[in-house]
């Protein structure tokens, strides 16, 4: 295996299915702030919440340049996690295996 194939394997997945989660995590966490059953002036919360916002909105800004928002629904957002999955599991096992 190929030193490139080494870090692709090694270090980017592995930070591609962190960012997934954290994908999962902002939005469960966005969920449980509109219902009202973590309240939003939980200073625990907000923090937790900007750390995960810190993360997830320079990945999802440009899809928004491009995808409206349609009323409450943001499909910008589901755009982003589509492609960072696409990315996960078909361009990188593909990287992986020209460069292996």
């Amino acid at each position: 295996m190929s030193i490139a194939a080494s870090i692709l394997s090694f270090f980017v997945a592995p930070i591609l299915s962190l960012i997934l989660f954290v994908f999962l995590i902002y939005v469960i966490m966005s969920w449980l702030f509109m219902l009202n059953i973590v309240s939003p002036n939980n200073p625990t919360a907000r923090q937790v919440y900007g750390l995960l916002s810190s993360i997830v909105e320079p990945i999802v800004s440009p899809f928004r340049k491009i995808i409206p928002p349609l009323g409450n629904l943001d499909l910008a957002f589901f755009f982003a996690a589509m492609t960072l999955y696409w990315i996960s599991g078909y361009v990188l096992p593909r990287l992986i295996a020209t460069l292996g």
